[in-house]
Order: C-alpha cells, then sequence, then structure tokens
C-alpha cells in the first residue's frame, strides 16, 4: 500500500513492527511521549529523561523498547510534515497500520498543532550555501579568472574558454530547473 505520510511510498516494515509496541502503550503515555518527540525535534535534542521516567511506570511491557518507540514517533512525524500530508489522511492511514483509533487520534493533534514549527524549523535545517557578495571576470592571456567573494573569503578560479562556456551553459540550465521547482514549492 502506498500512505500519504510516507511521500506516496510503502511504511518501511521496522515502522509496522513498532505500531503494536506503539498500541501497546496507554493513550496518556503516547501524548506524553509524543510531546517530547516534537519538542526534540523542534529543538533538539530528545529529552531521553524524560522519555525513560515515562517508561520506568511498572504497568509498561518488558518487551516494548523505548528508543524504538522513539524512533517510530520519530518518522512519522517528521514525514508528515516532510510531504505535508494532511492529519486527517495520517490518523486514517495509522488506523488502516493497526493503531488504535485513540493512539491515532492523539498523534493526529499533537502533528496538527505543531506542523507549522515542525516544517519551519525542518526548512532551517535544510542545506543552506553562503551568498555570493562579489563576482568579477577578467582574460588574462587565454584564460578566463573569474573572482569571487563568497562569505568574506576571496578566491580566484582561472580555467579555459571552452570551460568558461560549458560553466555557463551548466549554470543557466540549473537556474531553469530551480525556476521549475521553485513553482512547485509554492
Amino acid at each position: 500500500m502506498r500512505f500519504r505520510f510516507c511521500g506516496e511510498g510503502d511504511c518501511p516494515d521496522w515502522v509496522l513492527m513498532e505500531m503494536n509496541s506503539l498500541s501497546k502503550l496507554q493513550a496518556a503515555q503516547l501524548k506524553s511521549l509524543c510531546e517530547i518527540v516534537v519538542a526534540g525535534l523542534i529543538s533538539p535534542p530528545i529529552n531521553m529523561k524524560k522519555a525513560e521516567q515515562l517508561f520506568s511506570d511498572a504497568t509498561l511491557d518488558d518487551d516494548i523498547d523505548l528508543k524504538a518507540c522513539i524512533a517510530c514517533l520519530n518518522f512519522i512525524i517528521s514525514s508528515t510534515s516532510r510531504f505535508n500530508c494532511d492529519c486527517n489522511a495520517l490518523q486514517s492511514e495509522l488506523q488502516q497500520l493497526g493503531l488504535p483509533r485513540e493512539h491515532s487520534t492523539v498523534i493526529k493533534r499533537i502533528v496538527d498543532s505543531q506542523l507549522k514549527t515542525l516544517i519551519s524549523t525542518f526548512k532551517t535545517q535544510t542545506l543552506r550555501f553562503n551568498n555570493l557578495t562579489h563576482c568579477s571576470g577578467r582574460v588574462e592571456d587565454q584564460y578566463a579568472v573569474v573572482d569571487l567573494t563568497i562569505a568574506d573569503v576571496k578566491s580566484s578560479v582561472t580555467m579555459s574558454e571552452h570551460t568558461l562556456d560549458v560553466l555557463l551553459k551548466n549554470l543557466q540550465e540549473v537556474q531553469g530547473t530551480m525556476a521549475e521547482l521553485q513553482k512547485f514549492s509554492q
């Protein structure tokens, strides 16, 4: 099956296995654990001491693995944010995977309340390049010399005329591709 919270892909087998462990938690415990995971995603790292205190409760089964539950919730929440999955669809899909309705509702509510914050946090963590502050070019003998200043670091690149033509063509293609991708992200 295809799941929207997995980017229209199959749900990983290990997540399916951990649905059983998450089902064994009480809804209030799952809510607390989910809040800990969301807080850790927004402001890393995940507070393992709080999670361990939650799991030190004697009413929990011995076969529930704390780190596996955290990893599963981390995957569900971050994938939902990454693929901009509708929270109602998330709730439905978690139920299809075997999570009780009450549990899937808890996850849905927490993700729904924090989705904008999670998305903005993930955007700040994506790959960023330093801005180009200065660029100039000149010809010396039979070579092109490009002087660049990036983040207050000055560099020079020397290349043949053919290499410069190929570089310029490639950069124009990349610029066109980026413009196309920009249309999809808006």
